[in-house]
């Protein structure tokens, strides 16, 4: 089986863009623009070299099993970098792949008796599917998710699903992603070539398949070894009330099941605290539901880490749906 591939109820919009991806690639085309998601700041511009896109492909193909017999499933938007990637591991491993416009459940239908090797999947995609159409995964060999979006109950989930169900690390930087965790195992392992260390800011990077040397990034690790590591939070997002470092992403796992409404967990300058935890939701909670959230947090992360109060703001997001964290709290002040 030859490299192909076939539309789903697409626009033409992102027909046209999936065409460029392939003639760029077939054009032989030495470098690549693609742009970070914007996630942690304002979005901008890097170069990314063809041996280096080709160097991850072949890895992801090789650790998923994806070869010229192999038939995968797209629904994430071309212009990230986890759907460029999808396409390109596509046309460096020979394979079929089927590309659906985004949507919140991208599997609510299938062709019958249809089954695909791997789909890549964003937070929000796997709980809607849990919720409306679960039997479908089972469709799937391989199930990748990006971003760090998910909750304790919706990890529990997905550690008793059918599919292997596997959440990458890694950012635009890097290719997609270096580092994969199986659901239910709390440990990232670092794909092949890989060397991973720790400075006083966070997680450094190098990676000899793809020439990168010392990336430095924001991510707090306990790193077990040069492959291992738990991830614990960003250290750009820290928040620091009464001298206790209080990382939010953790905190927003545990509550996550508990607030229907979006929202995130910020701080905001405190007299004496220096900063205060509190509770950013679109839509206010009931005071029931609110002392809820506060004694669930106070109980796992101690009286610090509990939300003084709960602000009704908008929470703001990057193209992709990335929450734009430093924003939406910067917002708050002015």
């Amino acid at each position: 089986m030859a490299f192909e591939v076939t539309y789903t109820d697409c626009s033409a919009e992102t027909q046209q863009e999936i065409q460029a991806i392939i003639e760029l690639w077939n054009q032989n085309s030495p470098t690549y623009q693609v742009k970070t998601s914007g996630s942690t700041g304002t979005p901008k511009s890097i170069t990314l070299v063809r041996e280096q896109l080709e160097a991850s492909a072949k890895r992801s193909n090789s650790f998923f099993n994806l070869d010229e017999n192999s038939r995968v499933l797209l629904p994430l938007s071309p212009h990230t970098i986890g759907g460029k990637m999808m396409i390109i591991r596509a046309l460096v491993g020979n394979y079929s792949i089927e590309i659906r416009e985004p949507s919140s459940n991208p599997i609510m239908e299938l062709a019958s008796g249809s089954h695909y090797s791997f789909i890549s999947l964003v937070p929000y995609q796997i709980k809607r599917i849990l919720e409306e159409t679960p039997e479908n995964l089972n469709r799937f060999d391989y199930i990748l998710l990006g971003g760090m979006g998910l909750s304790s109950q919706l990890e529990q989930l997905l550690s008793s699903v059918k599919p292997a169900v596997f959440i990458g690390f890694g950012m635009t930087e890097t290719v997609s992603h270096i580092a994969l965790r199986e659901m239910g195992n709390p440990v990232y392992e670092a794909l092949e070539g890989v060397e991973l260390e720790v400075s006083e800011n966070g997680l450094v990077i190098s990676d000899s398949k793809l020439g990168i040397e010392r990336i430095q990034t924001t991510d707090l690790v306990r790193l077990i070894d040069s492959k291992h590591f738990n991830w614990i939070g960003r250290a750009d997002f820290v928040i620091n009330s009464g001298g206790i470092k209080i990382h939010p992403e953790k905190l927003e796992q545990v509550i996550d099941e508990l607030i229907e409404t979006p929202f995130i967990i910020g701080g905001i300058p405190h007299e004496t605290l220096g900063e205060a935890c509190v509770l950013v939701v679109e839509s206010a909670l009931s005071e029931e539901k609110f002392r809820q959230v506060q004694a669930l947090i106070q109980e796992k992360f101690g009286k610090y880490a509990a939300p003084k109060q709960q602000v009704i703001a908008s929470i703001l997001k990057t193209g992709n749906g990335k929450i734009r964290r430093k924003e939406t709290l910067k917002a708050l002040l002015q």
